[in-house]
């Protein structure tokens, strides 16, 4: 079934090459480029690009790389050139204190308050048993990297008697814990040419981590930081800076492997800085290979991404006091930040761009805007104001990534008002069988997204709702039995651990005797249901943070379903 990448570009390009006959890197319009071409070469340009293909080649320049920013760390030192670089780290020493010291005071004083805040993140962990949160905290031996933490957590959980019973079973069947070096390195696709690295953490380490980032976060909505909601902050901001150019949209390069040890042991409190050190992992195990850090953290470190959004933020409040720029808050900010993508307003960029050089921060030059009217941030790309991000298709094996592909193309169409006629009946030729015909507001990967005006005739259940069939994932569950638990095929065996079963179910994570588990492979099966305001367009349906208007949306599907 499955379909050609390059066939699909080739189609892609029969359908745009009145637009774009040349492709050109992001941003990088030339002059007098209108709207459509700018729009057209932005879809070409990104197509493939995350087009996951397994490569060990990915994998290695993702280390190397890795390794690069590393022994950067390593040698970091704080090089002081001018007055203006002494007052730029002057203001951010200033905006560090004061956020990690609320009212004077220190944010937190003990291990118990970070645990108050703590959980386990759904992902895996050294030798854990399972991605559950019962299956890491009471059915799974505990790793660490120091006997400390274990002994902060065991008197933490003796405080509450039911969590205290379940280590106890857990304990007698697992032992207490397991001193573990550091963490262990794995890989997920990232671009067709380049993967992710993910470090896994001891199970210990990042329970205090995630309660550490909670902690972290909560703060930062102290400076109109909330991360839950960055991401549409950021959307507006660029989308403004590309009409008036006010605003400057930074990303920067390796930005979590760029914070050094040394970075934070000069400008973090010490005893924050402290905290750091114990709940971090020293080192990181690559196969035989034991890689010592020299970074605070990587990605898959529970507290990296509010540390490194704390950290750049206050940056950006720093250069926007040295610029003269007022820093404003609340409804009317004129700055932002999610991780590494930052957002500060033009006349402060270049007092921005300096503190980051002199601190070890590199700016990704293809990422970078600060002139012209292109801007791009937290998944969208504006042209004078207008949306003209691109589609990136990952896979095109199953039904359900040609179902995504289609309807990521279909919405491409809707805001850009270019038709692919080619491309939608290319990847309609690798659909065999049944093709369920769905509403707007269903799954992206439930069929094809089609309007009522496609539909000649609907099914109507006993309340007159028309009624129609999609395909829905399979959940792999954990099933409690009477003194038993069944996993899914190839997963381990878990503990029967009623005290903790009870603490999953207050947790949320247990419901009717099931737990969920994630699962590399997903299977789906076709289901009834009713929908009653088939062209309804919900939040699922924004594309470079925009609604698509239902007209649109009819127009598009017409132009590429039915007529070419």
């Amino acid at each position: 079934m499955g379909l050609s990448p390059d066939l699909l570009s080739e189609a892609i390009f029969r359908d745009v090459w009145r637009f774009s006959a040349e492709v050109y890197p992001l941003g990088e319009a030339p002059p007098g480029s209108t709207y459509k071409q700018v729009a057209s070469t932005q879809l070409r340009h990104t197509l493939l690009k995350k087009y996951i293909t397994s490569s060990d080649v990915a994998d290695t320049k993702s280390y190397n790389r890795f390794l690069t920013s590393n022994k950067r760390c390593k040698f970091w030192e704080l090089q002081v050139d001018t007055e203006v670089d002494r007052l730029l780290l002057g203001e951010f020493q200033k905006e560090i204190d004061n956020f990690f010291h609320p009212n004077g005071q220190m944010l937190f004083s003990s291990y118990h308050e970070i645990l108050d805040k703590f959980r386990t993140g759904p992902g895996s962990a050294v030798g854990a048993r399972g991605q559950s949160f019962y299956a890491k905290l009471f059915s799974s031996l505990l790793s660490t990297t120091s006997w400390h933490l274990y002994g902060e957590y065991r008197r933490y959980v003796s405080m509450y008697p039911r969590f205290l019973e379940a280590e106890c079973l857990r304990r007698e069947t697992f032992g207490a814990y397991d001193v573990v070096a550091g963490n262990r390195l794995s890989f997920v696709p990232k671009t067709s040419d380049e993967s992710r690295m993910i470090c896994v953490e001891p199970s210990l380490n990042m329970i205090f981590q995630l309660g550490l980032g909670a902690i972290l976060t909560e703060r930062l909505r102290s400076i109109s930081i909330d991360l839950a909601r960055q991401p549409e902050i950021n959307r507006r901001l660029s989308h403004i800076g590309s009409r008036d150019d006010s605003f400057v949209t930074i990303d920067l390069s390796c930005a979590s492997d760029s914070i050094s040890l040394g970075f934070c042991k000069t400008f973090l409190p010490g005893w924050f800085y402290d905290t750091l050190i114990e709940l971090r992992s020293p080192t990181m195990q690559y196969g035989n290979e034991n890689v010592t850090l020299d970074m605070i953290s990587t990605m898959g470190n529970g507290f990296t991404f509010p540390l490194q959004t704390i950290i750049f933020s206050c940056m950006i409040r720093a250069a926007h006091r040295v610029s003269g720029v007022p820093v404003l808050d609340g409804s009317l900010q004129n700055w932002s930040c999610f991780g590494d993508d930052l957002i500060c307003e033009k006349q402060s960029f270049s007092c921005l761009r300096r503190l980051l050089s002199i601190t070890g921060f590199t700016l990704n030059s293809s990422k970078t805007f600060f002139e012209g009217p292109f801007r791009e941030s937290c998944g969208t790309d504006w042209f004078y104001g207008q949306p003209v991000r691109g589609v990136y298709i990952r896979k095109l094996h199953s039904k359900q990534d040609i179902f995504i592909a289609i309807n990521l193309l279909n919405a491409w169409s809707a805001y850009t008002g270019i038709a692919l006629f080619n491309a939608i009946q290319y990847l309609r030729s690798g659909l065999q069988g049944f093709v369920p015909l769905i509403p707007l507001s269903e799954s992206i990967d439930a069929g094809i997204r089609i309007p009522s005006i496609h539909i000649q005739r609907f099914r109507l259940n006993r309340n007159k709702t028309p009624i129609y069939r999609c395909y829905v994932p399979h959940s792999h569950v954990v099933v409690i039995c009477d003194g038993t638990i069944r996993v899914p095929h190839r997963s381990k065996k878990l503990l029967f651990n009623p005290p903790g079963l009870e603490l999953s179910f207050l947790y949320g994570e247990l419901v009717n005797y099931k737990i969920p588990v994630r699962h590399d492979r997903v299977n789906y099966s076709l289901k009834l249901r009713c929908c009653p305001n088939w062209d309804y367009i919900d939040g699922s349906m924004l594309t470079n943070g925009l609604n698509i208007d239902r007209q649109q949306w009819e127009t598009a599907v017409t132009r590429n379903w039915v007529n070419p």
